[in-house]
């Protein structure tokens, strides 16, 4: 089944080159200059209406996101409830989300069913309002944005001035066409890296995108966006091959200043955790 529908979604020259290495079909995809099986399905997703009513079941989509378990969403979904007191009171609306994309979807207890990637998104939404406190006027940018999930959670319950989604051009196409089923509170801008100006920005959001990246593209976001953030929030990990010499959590805490670790909760891998800077001296935990 899996055959028929890669051959139904890619290119027939992307397919031969997979040939002999379905491996690669399967491969976390950490650069811009990969094997395109992702970036096309994105590209494809964003116009084919059958391929975009179910893209967040798609296999080949769930190679890179959308893969969250049931379990991990149940512990997402403890520390939400342990972060935000009054989550109850913005459920349905967080909610929403899942919509669009046919996700797989899980009964939570209180909550009904949701998509447990949408329950990650809600759990770093709760960390963001927990460090930062309401994200109301703030020029945001959101470098690895995926579908746009994080960006219309965010904008389900606060009104930032603008919001800036980064990506490579295929993600960017297929984040549009799910953003544009909602209306946000903010001004959304998509770009790609090269697109971007090196300008002042309130808050700065990653996760697990920027640390997988090669060094030398980790250096553009550097000087672009992140050393020019008042306040940042990037999930860090190690995944990226060795070739990549990405940047590891010692050296950004040298590079960007009054930057910090906070341990990620839950902790989806030993070696990950969470690097911000500009946050309150004392955590806001309401709404």
């Amino acid at each position: 089944m899996i055959k028929k529908l890669i051959k139904k979604v890619l290119p027939k020259k992307i397919v031969d080159k997979l040939k002999g290495n379905p491996s690669s079909l399967y491969r976390m995809s950490t650069s811009i200059s990969d094997d395109q099986v992702y970036p096309d399905f994105c590209a494809r997703a964003s116009i084919a209406s059958d391929l975009f009513l179910s893209f967040r079941k798609n296999p080949i989509y769930q190679t890179i996101l959308e893969h969250v378990s049931q379990d991990d969403g149940k512990l997402y979904l403890d520390e939400i409830k342990r972060i935000l007191p009054n989550y109850f009171n913005y459920f349905e609306k967080f909610k929403e989300n899942d919509l669009w994309g046919n996700p797989e979807l899980f009964e939570f207890p209180e909550i009904g069913n949701v998509s447990p990637s949408t329950l990650r998104y809600i759990k770093v939404y709760s960390d963001l309002r927990n460090l930062f406190g309401s994200l109301d006027d703030l020029k945001i940018c959101e470098i690895g944005v995926g579908y746009g999930g994080q960006c219309r959670i965010v904008n389900s319950v606060d009104s930032p001035k603008e919001y800036l989604l980064v990506d490579i051009k295929q993600a960017l196409l297929l984040t549009q066409r799910y953003l544009d089923n909602y209306v946000l509170n903010s001004k959304a801008k998509y770009l790609t890296m090269n697109e971007l100006d090196k300008e002042e920005y309130d808050l700065v959001i990653s996760n697990y995108a920027f640390t997988e990246l090669p060094r030398k593209i980790q250096d553009v976001y550097l000087k672009k966006v992140i050393l020019n953030s008042e306040k940042g929030y990037i999930t860090y990990n190690e995944i990226s091959p060795t070739h990549f010499d990405s940047y590891r959590k010692e050296e950004l805490l040298n590079i960007i200043p009054n930057s910090k670790i906070v341990a990620e909760k839950p902790l989806t891998h030993p070696r990950n955790c969470i690097i911000t800077w500009g946050y309150q001296d004392k955590t806001a935990n309401t709404m």
